[in-house]
Formats: structure tokens, C-alpha cells, sequence
């Protein structure tokens, strides 16, 4: 049940930055509550909350990285969810704001006249951190470093993976830098925004990755869109990360990813 509860709130959310606002509607009580981001943002009901949140999305792009879903709480009948994720706002002026939003959703089972359930969430609670670099400045680019098609595509397909502490996570593919295989079923999943760690054998996760993705060592896999050179015993990666290889195994892999580069060459030429 934890995964209905989950894929009913991610799916209303994502359409809502894609500003598909049928599903994320249809979620919503018609006396909801929704509370901030804003300071003091308080708006009770349905059509409310579409005049004054739903209008304010036109003119912006969107693109959610990294999301992660937790239940506080559930029962047949009702249920609190947190969901994390990273979010990246295009202005009409140009300019891209990067939040950290975190969402509490309730959702709460209704029957129709046919006697037929279906959910409906009485309150949502929205806050959001500006990102800051590592001098303390907020992060803000323009679109000559952020290409405004780099900010759509929230409906892109994802792995939906167990993560720690009973949290559940949905990563893009093509976000995940490499990944480190932990003790037992645990692995590390180095993306563009953060580390995260899934209960997953390194295994399972290779077999559900694209073909852009290559197992160089027993415990990493390495996104080969990532690779800037390879050497004799390591990977090194575009942000300057290395990745070890087994010296045995030199030949091999040069001569895999020389193929894979030469596939991927020929594709866009």
C-alpha cells in the first residue's frame, strides 16, 4: 500500500510543475488547506489554491531533480507523506532559481454515491531553502549556463528505488554520475545534486540502468557520459572524480568504451 500512497502524490506533483494541473486538482479536497512557500501564504479551497498557485506557474519552466517520498504516517483510510526533492525554477527574465522544496502532504479516502474510493488531500505544506554555493551565494544562472530545455521534461522516466531509513527515491537516469556498491544490499548513487543511498544490490541496479552505463570494477559503475580519460588503473570523470579499474582489466574495458564512443559518435553525426 505504501507504494500507491507514494505513486498518487509524486504523479499529482510533477504534473503540476509540468503545468498539466488535471491530476494535481483532482488530488486536492475542495476545502483544502494549502500552507507557503510564501511567508504567511495561507489559502483555503480548491478553486483558491488554482487561482492563486496554479496561475502564478505561467510563464515559468520547471525541472524537479531527485525526489524522495517518506509516509509519516498511514491507515487504510488516511495518510501523511513528505516528499523532497530539488527544484529548478526558469524566470521569464531568464534567470533559473534553485530550491530545496519540501512538501507534507495528507491524503485521506472518500467514496463516491457508487460507493467506489478514491483520494483527496485536505492539506498541503510547502516550504523551500534557496541552494547556496560553497561561498554562501544563492545559486542563480542565466540561460547562456542553463539551457531552457534542460528545465523542462519533468515526466522524463525514472528509477524508483528503496532508499535508507524506509524512504523511497526517483533519480533520472541520466542525472547519476557513478555508482559505489556498499555492504550488502546497499549502494551509493553519486548524482549532479547529492548522494543517496538504496537498498539495492550493485547487480540489480546495472541490470535496470540505460547502455550509457558501464560496470568498470566490481563495486562502481560509471556513466560514460561522464568520462573525460581513461588510464591504466582509473576513470576520471568530467568533475575530476577517478573511478579504479583493475589493471588486468585495462584492455578490456579501453576497447568497450572506445565502442561505446564510437556508437555514440556515429548517432549524432
Amino acid at each position: 500500500m505504501r507504494s500507491e500512497y507514494e505513486s498518487y502524490t509524486v504523479e499529482a506533483m510533477l504534473g503540476f510543475y509540468n503545468g498539466d494541473f488535471d491530476k494535481f486538482l483532482e488530488f486536492l479536497d475542495e476545502n483544502v488547506i494549502w500552507y507557503g512557500p510564501k511567508q504567511g501564504q495561507y489559502v483555503v479551497g480548491k478553486e483558491n489554491v488554482k487561482d492563486v498557485v496554479c496561475k502564478k506557474r505561467e510563464g515559468h519552466s520547471y525541472r524537479v531533480e531527485n525526489v524522495q517520498t517518506k509516509l509519516i504516517s498511514y491507515t487504510p483510510s488516511i495518510y501523511s507523506i513528505v516528499v523532497t526533492y530539488l527544484l529548478h525554477c526558469c524566470r521569464p527574465d531568464g534567470t533559473v532559481k534553485t530550491v530545496f522544496q519540501h512538501v507534507i502532504a495528507n491524503g485521506q479516502k472518500i467514496r463516491d454515491r457508487n460507493g467506489e474510493p478514491f483520494w483527496r488531500c485536505p492539506f498541503i505544506h510547502v516550504s523551500n531553502a534557496e541552494q547556496k554555493d560553497s561561498s554562501g551565494a544563492t545559486v542563480s544562472s542565466s540561460f547562456s549556463y542553463v539551457p531552457k530545455k534542460m528545465l523542462l521534461g519533468c515526466n522524463e522516466p525514472r528509477l524508483v528505488l528503496p532508499g535508507d531509513n524506509y524512504t523511497t527515491v526517483y533519480i533520472r537516469p541520466d542525472s547519476i554520475k557513478y555508482i559505489v556498491g556498499g555492504k550488502g544490499v546497499m549502494c551509493y548513487v553519486y548524482t549532479d545534486d547529492g548522494v543517496y543511498l538504496v537498498r539495492r544490490l550493485l547487480k540489480q541496479l546495472y541490470d535496470c540502468l540505460p547502455d550509457y552505463y558501464y560496470r568498470c570494477h566490481s563495486s562502481y559503475i560509471v556513466n560514460l557520459n561522464y568520462v573525460l580519460y581513461l588510464s591504466s588503473s582509473k576513470i576520471t570523470l568530467t568533475d575530476s572524480t577517478e573511478i579504479p579499474i583493475s589493471t588486468k582489466r585495462y584492455a578490456q574495458i579501453k576497447e568497450d568504451i572506445g565502442k561505446w564512443m564510437s556508437r555514440k559518435n556515429e548517432m549524432n553525426s
